[in-house]
């Protein structure tokens, strides 16, 4: 196709969910008013191509900016787009090199929100279950934790194991290698 952008490029999923994490990251750090976050938010789905994603981040510090928009080498001084950050070949710096995130969390699944559910369940209504030695509201406490918690912990340990395949894994030590 003669004419086209040989820097567009059509996003994919990861990609999409990296800019609405670095527009999380933005609202966190006061940078966004949730309205403003909920309207970029809606364009960064609806985004199909890396260069739809601009608008949507260019009044925000180039660290900030999705690797879907890196810039391969130093931008030109007015060329409207955001200089490289130091030491990362025009993107912004990942979680493995001390970036924004960077922990042993991310090793973990994402289950605190069902952990905290699990508890609350357990004080309303697996306590009284226990100390009243009803086994039909036992039974149905445990059915009900097996049903809806189990595949809960199911979904996050399989969603941390995909990101691990997808090499967003911090770099492991191998005794010095």
């Amino acid at each position: 196709m003669a004419g086209t952008d040989p820097d567009r490029y059509r996003l994919s999923d990861k990609e999409r969910d990296e800019a609405l994490e670095r527009l999380r990251t933005a609202l966190e750090e006061g940078r966004l008013d949730p309205e403003e976050h909920g309207t970029r938010a809606g364009a960064a789905l609806e985004a199909v191509a890396n260069t739809d994603l601009v608008p949507l981040f260019e009044d925000l510090p180039p660290e900030s900016w999705p690797s879907a928009l890196a810039v391969p080498g130093d931008a030109e001084p007015g060329d409207g787009r955001p200089p490289t950050p130091a030491g990362t070949a025009g993107r912004p710096p990942t979680r493995r090199e001390g970036g924004e995130g960077s922990s042993d969390r991310r090793d973990r699944p994402d289950a605190g929100g069902l952990v905290i559910w699990a508890g609350i369940i357990f004080v309303l209504w697996g306590v009284p279950s226990i100390s009243s030695g009803n086994t039909d509201a036992i039974l149905a406490w445990l059915v009900f934790l097996v049903v809806f918690m189990v595949p809960g912990v199911v979904v996050a340990t399989v969603q941390t194991v995909r990101k691990r395949s997808d090499g967003d894994e911090p770099a492991i030590d191998q005794g010095g290698r």
